[in-house]
């Protein structure tokens, strides 16, 4: 199972306490998956999601809200290699102008935020909620961060960007085929994103998933660095040993000064040493600056002699 459905399957148990938020999860998921339809003096409200769960949940709230029965009809088709939908049909009785008023469908399903529904924190927080479980997709945290909310109309993703930064997440919007698709890429925004909407045992998996990910790339740098400092002994190491032996050859040890002899041999006799370790050698010992210091003597030193010689 994917990681959508673990948190879409969390949030389908979340029932908001307050009937203004289940109202408001209601209207998010008609406003983005819903149907209206009119026979006659008859309403027909239908809704077709993805997911069971959810299914589940949207016939819940409609018969908490407004004490309708509703039925939930499967289909069986491939669409995006998703090949079960759950459609949940509410007849509305003679009280249906005033339901369609109360959720904002008298004039028909208008694909854009009715903000006037969204006066509290708390509803926000559910309409977001709905929207991710009918129009969600996140990422598993072991790959890159990645949520996004899909639709198909440019006033209601600019709405719906407008209503993700006023809980400063700041979501970019982006056009794939025919759809709009609202997405956030910061790791720690989608953690502030699943807290909002109640996904709280998905958000401990995601921050488990990230701090183990940030200790591996710790680990990793300091591997490198490491490394790479450990190269850039050897490299300086052999060219140290190089210019003593050639210098040697030639002028043999009494042409180097005593005061450098000691350290110019420990380098030839231990190429492997960092200068710290030159350094606790010597009599008396230096520390890795004063043995630097030295070393560095020592090369310009020879470096000279040799273009005299």
């Amino acid at each position: 199972m994917s990681f959508s459905n673990d948190v879409r399957n969390e949030l389908a148990r979340e029932m908001g306490e307050k009937e203004c938020c289940q109202k408001s999860e209601l209207s998010a998921l008609f406003m983005s998956s819903g149907k209206l339809s009119r026979e006659s003096s008859k309403y027909l409200l239908s809704l077709t999601l993805d997911n069971a769960a959810t299914a589940r949940k949207a016939f819940k709230m409609i018969k908490n809200v407004y004490g309708l029965q509703s039925t939930v009809n499967v289909a069986t088709r491939r669409f995006f290699r998703k090949n079960r939908y759950y459609t949940v049909n509410t007849q509305l009785g003679p009280d249906a102008k005033k339901i369609l008023s109360e959720m904002n469908l008298y004039q028909g399903l208008i694909r854009k935020i009715n903000w006037s529904q969204l006066g509290k924190s708390c509803c926000k927080r559910a309409y977001l909620r709905g929207l991710f479980l009918s129009r969600g997709f996140i990422n598993r945290p072991e790959g890159s961060y990645h949520l996004e909310i899909i639709c198909n109309n440019s006033k209601m993703a600019s709405d719906i960007k407008k209503l993700m930064g006023s809980f400063d997440l700041p979501a970019g919007i982006v056009e794939r085929k025919a759809s709009l698709v609202i997405y956030l890429k910061e790791g720690e925004k989608i953690v502030d994103f699943l807290r909002l909407v109640g996904a709280n045992k998905a958000l401990l998996d995601f921050e488990n998933v990230r701090i183990l990910k940030s200790v591996r790339n710790n680990v990793n740098r300091q591997v490198n660095c490491e490394t790479a400092n450990l190269a850039k002994t050897l490299d300086a190491s052999l060219r140290q040993v190089e210019l003593i032996q050639e210098y040697v050859k030639k002028s043999g040890w009494e042409g180097i000064p005593f005061n450098l002899r000691e350290l110019a041999w420990l380098r030839v006799e231990h190429p492997d040493f960092s200068l710290k370790e030159l350094g606790s050698m010597l009599d008396p010992p230096l520390s890795k600056s004063g043995t630097a210091y030295r070393m560095r003597k020592l090369e310009t030193l020879i470096e000279a002699i040799a273009g005299e010689q």
